[in-house]
């Protein structure tokens, strides 16, 4: 190989590295969207909605510790028509205790809805943990889900 190719390859190599490190840098300050951020008790959560049988929607949950939590869960979930700002279900863990777990690290749940079918829904998921007298609430607002006919 001549000269003049290897010193051109290794500029390109060069200028490849430098222009990637402000990419990478960038990359991995910003935060991922499917990974909401956490904190002091909660290292993840997340909830979905879905729609498997006719007139009804199922939402699911899940809340991740930092280490195992005296309580862990969620302490309200509420679903609403796309439409809408009035709630058409909803339940809290004040009624509920499946909703929370004790002294898990991970506790997840799922509670299905009556609600008409054909229209879309989305819920509100309030995820919760605590520890040692201290607590943590993240909400987290699902996709929409059409109801089965």
């Amino acid at each position: 190989m001549s000269k003049r190719f290897i010193r051109v390859a290794a500029l390109i190599l060069v200028l490849m590295t430098v222009f990637s490190i402000p990419a990478a840098a960038a990359a991995a300050s910003a935060p991922s969207p499917a990974q909401p951020q956490s904190d002091a008790y909660i290292a993840g959560y997340y909830a979905s909605i879905g729609s498997y049988s006719k007139g009804t929607v199922t939402v699911d949950f899940s809340t991740t510790g930092t280490s195992p939590m005296d309580s862990i869960g969620a302490t309200s979930i509420v679903v609403y028509k796309s439409n809408s700002t009035q709630p058409v279900g909803s339940l809290s863990s004040s009624y509920t205790a499946s909703m929370l777990g004790r002294y898990r690290v991970l506790y997840g749940n799922s509670y299905t809805f009556t609600v008409t079918p054909g229209e879309k829904y989305y819920a509100v998921v309030s995820c919760y943990a605590a520890k040692d007298g201290g607590s943590s609430t993240r909400k987290y607002t699902t996709s929409y889900c059409t109801a089965k006919k």
